[in-house]
């Protein structure tokens, strides 16, 4: 296709208003999340805040982990990640959205969920304290949806230039805006570049700093009298391929429903299946490395944590989940064939994002309850609510934008931006 064909192939996709199908079933989540919740807190609030706390650090971890593989890519300087990068910065749509639950976490819930809130030790007082938990809360989540914001603005910039005269009038002047004070084709890609090789290691710095935080304050401080030194790596590490595995999901399925096979190829597949098949096995590294140290030391104010989740009533959890972030994908991502193939690389993510999501309850519900398993139809109620948010977010960004980068889609065969 020549040059003009291919803008107005890919602005032809853009659906321009999300379709109004698939916005009745993200509203039906919400509706059946916001029934779980009402039922939750009417019969058991700690329950309920338990369920709440659990699913907006899931699906921010989702929506800033893809953003950081989309740094990461840039960073590597890989060429092959256009539309894989574009894709995952959609995800940062819900970032607003994922900061608003938490300011509602925040004022309504922390003082049922953290036991700390009321009553803390004095040699924990200067860190638990609850103005400074909003503080290094509110301040580092917005830091990181400030900065991610501007790197997506600066990343679609070339693209909205390219297609502002071939897109819906609907949208025309929202690209216009976007691409205002355009400085000549040369001088722009080198400022881009500049200024995405600053945001870039900013993001990914702050987000181990932010998720670090989070991982103490909302998961380690409800049993203030353990610590480990590891669990923030490993936490953010978990979110990390969250967000790489939703990333692999909607590749796979962006592809076949937006008609993109002449832009997102099964090669593109099968580097962020690599991804993916990567960090499974670097999560379960982590928690080698960590459980390793607390086995070795047989400190009883370490192992307990560790054993009453491999107790009744946690215990198949916790091989479940094992086995779905780790053995499954492992095994199943190693073929390059199921890398390649829609089915199996939508299937592989999917497992994945379901183990971090019970990871996470493992991580938190015992800790809040450990002789009854809190995992049941009402927190996957909720997990629906907080999806409709999620897939209403996202939607909309991919509904205005190109799931592709243009700039990737017009260089020719053999360009290193293949």
């Amino acid at each position: 296709m020549s040059r003009d064909e291919i803008l107005r192939d890919i602005a032809g996709k853009l659906p321009v208003v999300p379709s109004a199908g698939r916005r009745r079933v993200w509203l039906l989540c919400m509706v059946i999340g916001i029934a779980s919740l009402a039922f939750l807190f009417a019969t058991q609030p700690q329950r309920a805040w338990g369920a709440w706390a659990i699913n907006t650090l899931y699906f921010l971890g989702i929506a800033q982990g893809a953003v950081v593989l989309a740094c990461a890519i840039r960073l590597a300087n890989g060429r092959w990640g256009g539309p894989v990068m574009r894709i995952a910065e959609s995800l940062s749509a819900f970032l607003p959205y994922g900061i608003g639950l938490m300011l509602i976490l925040l004022i309504g819930g922390i003082w049922t969920y953290l036991p700390w809130a009321k009553h803390v030790e004095p040699r924990q007082a200067a860190y638990l304290n609850v103005p400074f938990l909003y503080v290094r809360t509110l301040v580092g989540l917005g830091l990181l949806w400030w900065l991610s914001r501007k790197l997506v603005r600066i990343s679609l910039r070339t693209d909205c230039y390219l297609l502002k005269n071939h897109v819906d009038p609907r949208l025309k002047p929202e690209y216009e805006k976007l691409c205002d004070g355009w400085r000549g084709d040369e001088q722009e890609a080198a400022w881009q570049r500049n200024r995405l090789a600053h945001l870039a290691p900013q993001i990914v710095v702050l987000y181990a700093v932010v998720f670090t935080l989070l991982a103490w304050d909302f998961v380690m401080s409800l049993t203030p009298s353990w610590t480990s030194t590891l669990f923030g790596w490993w936490f953010f590490m978990a979110a990390f391929l969250s967000g790489i595995a939703t990333t692999a999901l909607l590749t796979a399925q962006l592809r076949i429903r937006y008609k993109l096979e002449a832009y997102l190829n099964p090669d593109h597949m099968q580097d962020i299946g690599k991804i993916a098949f990567g960090f499974c096995t670097f999560w379960v590294y982590e928690f080698w490395a960590q459980y390793l140290v607390i086995w070795y030391g047989n400190l009883p104010e370490e192992t307990w944590w560790v054993f009453l989740r491999f107790e009744a009533p946690w215990r198949i959890l916790g091989f479940t989940v094992f086995a779905m972030v780790f053995l499954v994908p492992f095994l199943g991502l190693m073929n390059m064939r199921t890398k390649r193939n829609t089915f199996w690389l939508s299937f592989f993510s999917l497992v994945i994002l379901a183990g971090l999501w019970l990871e996470r309850h493992i991580l938190v519900m015992p800790s809040l309850n450990p002789t009854t398993r809190w995992v049941g139809l009402p927190e996957v109620g909720v997990a629906l609510g907080f999806l409709g948010v999620f897939g209403w977010a996202v939607q909309g960004f991919l509904a205005r934008y190109p799931v592709v980068k243009v700039v990737d889609a017009l260089a020719p065969p053999g360009h290193p931006e293949h």
